[in-house]
């Protein structure tokens, strides 16, 4: 099986290389391994999640559906809504200091795939443009790429 089983119900489940959809989209990572797409941000939080990612030696990720590209080409883009200021300092708080989360920020950032069990990362995991470059190199390549922002990531065990 290449993705985890998650959503629960199958009728919730997006292909995560799909572009016709609009909405905003989310993937989890259990370990290197993705579930499907799915679109209420609830899912990171559902108190059954280890029903379908078990619990082990692994880091749980959760990210949103970045850009989807074929042959080259982007064909579809997705703003990037979650942003946390200590994994990725884009704006910080005004008058606060800020203090990195840094296991949270090297297991974190852009990613992109050709397959669920091909993923990469461009040289600053921070860079969109980069990751998208990349993506568009490997879909020339694999016929497709999904380009993925993780946002946030936990102990899974």
């Amino acid at each position: 099986m290449d993705y985890w089983p998650y959503p629960p119900a199958e009728a919730d489940r997006i292909d995560p290389f799909d572009s016709e959809r609009t909405e905003t989209q989310y993937v989890l990572f259990g370990g290197h391994r993705p579930t499907s797409a799915f679109t209420d941000p609830a899912g990171f939080r559902d108190p059954d999640l280890h029903r379908s990612i078990p619990w082990g030696y692994k880091i749980l990720r959760m990210a949103q559906k970045v850009a989807v590209l074929r042959h080259g080409d982007v064909v579809r883009e997705w703003p990037v809504l979650h942003r946390d200021p200590r994994v990725d300092p884009v704006d910080p708080p005004a008058g606060e200091t800020l203090y990195l989360d840094n296991w949270r920020r090297n297991v974190c950032g852009y990613r992109v795939l050709t397959s669920p069990a091909s993923m990469t990362a461009p040289d600053d995991a921070y860079d969109r443009a980069a990751a998208v470059a990349l993506a568009r190199t490997a879909s020339r390549t694999e016929g497709r790429a999904l380009v993925v922002y993780m946002h946030d990531a936990e102990n899974w065990h």
